[in-house]
């Protein structure tokens, strides 16, 4: 299991880089800050012809939607597209954040004592059930 949610892959096809992007573009649309119509492309972002960043479009707030990052690698009648998946690095941050004030809350607390064994267990094992 891994303990960051990231993932990286390299895709190997036979087609000539024109047409990677061309079948990318027409899979991916120009970011927009608001989406007015239930009518669009499955995602959203920027392509080049070095590579591109993507997210997928969804009509509720989900921070934790990977940013889909890849670059194009050309060689001898192939086209090798190397994909990296990661959570936005902000998202990251406050994940980080957050355990840290929980824990720098909670283990004082249960060294102290004044909090049973039972619940101790219950409030440090909770943040992993989350």
């Amino acid at each position: 299991m891994k303990v960051l949610p990231a993932d990286s892959f390299t895709i190997l096809t036979p087609d000539a880089l024109p047409i990677v992007v061309q079948r990318l573009n027409a899979q991916v649309e120009p970011t927009k800050v608001f989406r007015f119509s239930n009518k669009h492309l499955p995602y959203q972002g920027t392509i080049s012809e070095s590579g591109f960043q993507i997210s997928r479009i969804i009509h509720y707030r989900n921070s934790f939607l990977p940013v889909i990052r890849g670059r194009f690698e050309i060689e001898s009648h192939q086209t090798l597209i190397h994909v990296q998946m990661r959570i936005h690095p902000f998202v990251m941050a406050f994940l980080g954040f957050w355990f840290l004030s929980w824990y720098g809350a909670v283990v004082p607390i249960t060294l102290i004592g004044t909090m049973p064994n039972y619940m101790a267990a219950l409030f440090v094992g909770m943040p992993m059930l989350i």
